[in-house]
């Protein structure tokens, strides 16, 4: 018979027990040695369970005659306690940040080094007499690793004919079972305990689950199900914005606003209105910008310094202050866009606000720095940028505003706006040497490609043309079989910890990026299939398309079901990465930037349209 003393019933589901107890002092009644095994979940609402010494005397005679007990987040700050599990806690409760869990030795079924993700508490000690099954620490890699980590994981300590076994961390009674990655090397270790250590447990079921769907109507069905069932929108009728997205490490939805996320949003449910022919989700894309509108996101003071820019986020400051080429060119780019669907008097004069607050800010070599401060315009005028040489000379922010020029040059007939995106693009090829990338190339070559299709399409430059081959080149060399890009020459891989980071850090890990590459990638190389009728472009979205729609998340968690995480580990088929970026992380769902644009790719191709054609 198997005992399960469980309050929170969160092992319920990871235990094959005979015996529940949802009171430890119950098992004082209990005559222990008709057990073989004893699960203890000590974690509730936070706070490790304190067991008496009268309890601890049976465990202790229980194991001492052959008997099992797993202990998790039990109090072990006494020598009775600690002298039992083989752990002296020394300080209260802590919550899991960038920390991970590493195999400490070898075994049948993990090898020593392989690293793991879990998300909750855990309690810091030093052990002795056991045997460490994991430790925990912060490790930079991706999949393994040398080092041996700081504190105590998983022990095992014999007593007797008996064995207690102790986990300082969320195991079994996770809250957040999916958060336990990569499912694949957590169930090897579910083996490693069934087998050497006598645990009855149950395997792992995975929660969130690649479709391997290929249908892309399917998919779009699906995907467009996911912004009216997972709480991402404040009201389902758009009027109250979107949020940006479900937190990679809570999975809760991030309450945040930004004009870029309801900007690609507004582009998917209008072209997802066309594509179904349903009005009300060209209203709901009117509704979202509306509120951007109405909200006050965009500076439309014509005395002001930062006209015509958009805050960057819902910021409590009056004007924008961070002002990133990308976010505002996204703004721009859609909603120039959806005027010549629409012909809505508003989205092209808002638009081409910002067209021309860029442009004027646009040095003399097509490019401008990332992000323009409010304070810098204040106290140098656009002219200071106009006429500098400093630049980002990255393609993730230059590609975008190239971009959205053209848009602007449709729609306003000015030569400026063509002429400066074509200078850009050429002072980017000309200099590629000195490009700069933050998460990775492939990240950066995906995002170049939009405006290096978009400006072969309107000038057929052959200059151009040789561009953008080399740079499909260098993406179709890093496509996998399953179709995803995966990442590759990341420009920091010492760089974790902080906000904005790769998933992975050196090459060969197995990881593709729909949040940086594979999603806007999508989108490009359809442009440039467009552009170019090339059928090895053709032949790289085609696989790009299939990969994308079979990785799409089923899962009974509403916040999940039907997007797209970050990071997908290629080689076993399940979204893990490093997750060392603190910002966006390795499993966040981004609301515009992933889906909406993974989505509206999916729709064009359907549409057989580019963001070129009318």
């Amino acid at each position: 018979m198997i005992a399960l003393v469980d309050k929170s019933m969160k092992m319920k589901n990871q235990v094959i027990f005979t015996h529940y107890f949802s009171d430890i002092n119950n098992l004082l009644q209990e005559d222990l040695h008709s057990y073989s095994c004893i699960f203890i979940n000590g974690h509730d609402n936070g706070k490790p369970m304190k067991l008496s010494y009268e309890m601890l005397e049976k465990l202790w005679n229980f194991v001492e005659h052959g008997g099992m007990v797993y202990g998790e987040l039990i109090n072990c700050d006494d020598f009775p306690s600690s002298r039992l599990f083989g752990f002296k806690q020394d300080f209260t409760v802590t919550h899991r940040r960038l920390e991970k869990l590493v195999i400490s030795r070898e075994n049948s079924y993990c090898k020593k080094g392989q690293l793991l993700e879990w998300h909750g508490p855990f309690i810091t000690g030093f052990t002795f007499d056991t045997e460490r099954l994991l430790n925990i620490g912060n490790f930079k890699e991706t999949h393994s690793t040398d080092e041996e980590g700081k504190y105590p994981g998983i022990v095992v300590k014999n007593h007797g004919k008996g064995k207690a076994i102790f986990s300082t961390f969320s195991f079994l009674g996770n809250e957040q079972y999916w958060a336990l990655r990569p499912n694949w090397l957590w169930n090897q270790v579910i083996n490693w305990l069934q087998t050497d250590y006598h645990l009855p447990l149950q395997s792992k079921q995975p929660i969130i689950l690649p479709t391997k769907e290929t249908n892309s109507k399917k998919t779009i069905e699906k995907g467009m199900n996911w912004f009216l069932t997972s709480g991402i929108l404040p009201k389902e009728d758009g009027c109250l914005g979107i949020y940006e997205n479900i937190h990679s490490i809570r999975s809760d939805i991030s309450k945040d606003y930004r004009p870029d996320c309801h900007a690609h949003t507004a582009l998917l449910f209008y072209l997802y209105g066309e594509y179904a022919n349903e009005q009300k989700w060209i209203e709901r894309s009117n509704n979202l910008l509306n509120y951007l509108f109405e909200a006050g996101y965009q500076d439309t003071d014509p005395d002001s310094a930062t006209y015509g820019f958009w805050k960057w986020f819902q910021s409590p400051k009056r004007k924008p202050d961070q002002i990133f080429s990308d976010d505002n060119s996204w703004v721009t780019l859609v909603l120039l866009y959806l005027y010549r669907k629409t012909g809505k008097t508003e989205y092209k004069e808002r638009g081409l606000l910002t067209a021309y607050a860029l442009l004027q800010t646009q040095n003399k070599n097509g490019l401008r720095p990332e992000c323009i401060r409010e304070q810098e315009l204040l106290d140098n005028g656009t002219a200071y940028f106009k006429n500098s040489t400093l630049a980002s000379m990255n393609p993730h922010f230059e590609a975008i505003v190239h971009a959205a020029f053209i848009q602007a040059y449709f729609v306003s007939k000015d030569d400026a706006f063509l002429q400066t995106a074509y200078q850009g693009t050429l002072t980017l090829l000309e200099n590629k040497r000195d490009l700069k990338f933050m998460y990775s190339k492939t990240a950066g070559y995906s995002r170049f490609l939009l405006s290096l299709a978009q400006m072969y399409a309107v000038t057929k430059d052959e200059i151009i043309l040789k561009g953008l081959q080399e740079v499909l080149e260098y993406l179709t060399n890093h496509q996998h079989d399953l179709g995803g890009i995966e990442e590759s020459d990341n420009p920091e891989p010492d760089r974790y910890g902080t906000e904005d980071t790769g998933v992975f850090r050196m090459n060969g890990e197995g990881i593709a990026d729909q949040l940086y590459t594979n999603n806007f990638l999508l989108m490009n190389s359809w442009e440039a299939w467009k552009a170019t009728g090339d059928p090895k472009v053709k032949e790289l979205h085609e696989k790009l398309v299939q990969f994308l729609a079979s990785i799409q998340i089923t899962s009974s968690k509403k916040e999940f079901d039907g997007g797209w995480m970050r990071s997908f580990h290629l080689e076993s088929g399940e979204y893990f990465g490093n997750n060392g970026d603190t910002g966006w992380g390795a499993y966040v769902i981004e609301s515009g930037w992933t889906n909406a644009i993974i989505l509206s790719s999916l729709i064009l191709k359907e549409l057989d349209q580019s963001l070129l054609d009318l």
